[in-house]
């Protein structure tokens, strides 16, 4: 297992359905918002990507220093969930453009990424089982895998 993770393989799903989303989305107007006043959807959306962004830039720099000491991280954005990049991005980046651009085909880029995540997280997770094995464990029992705050 390298640092990349499933990361390159839920990089290209993403961007692929995020472009079909807006080639497709402006030709259907009727899929935008109507929940909320532009501006406050423009707001959460902001806020998303700031969340989103802390996620992941907070765990590169974790990954960056820490990944080659073979110490298990559980720190940082890690404390929230087991896999804060991922998490960044299906979580709080996508819908958040999605909420700031008004383009609800956006959310969809979440839902293929979570969808291939789901699918390509086992050989992941079963390299840090054998690789800390009791401590992994329990810290999955501890720690969301992708969807912060939700028990």
């Amino acid at each position: 297992m390298d640092i990349w993770g499933i990361g390159p393989r839920l990089a290209i799903s993403g961007v692929l359905s995020f472009i079909a989303a807006l080639i497709i989305g402006p030709e259907l107007e009727h899929f935008g918002y109507c929940f909320a006043p532009r501006s406050i959807a423009s707001a959460m959306g902001i806020a998303l990507v700031i969340v989103g962004f802390y996620f992941w830039l907070d765990s590169v720099r974790l990954m960056a220093t820490r990944f080659k000491s073979g110490i298990l991280i559980t720190e940082g954005a890690y404390r929230l969930v087991r896999n804060p990049m991922y998490t960044g991005f299906i979580v709080f980046i996508v819908p958040g453009l999605s909420l700031i651009l008004n383009n609800s085909l956006i959310i969809l880029s979440s839902i293929v990424m979570l969808l291939v995540f789901k699918m390509s997280i086992y050989k992941e997770e079963q390299y840090l089982k054998q690789q800390f094995g009791v401590a992994y464990h329990d810290y999955m029992s501890k720690v969301k895998q992708i969807i912060p705050f939700i028990w």
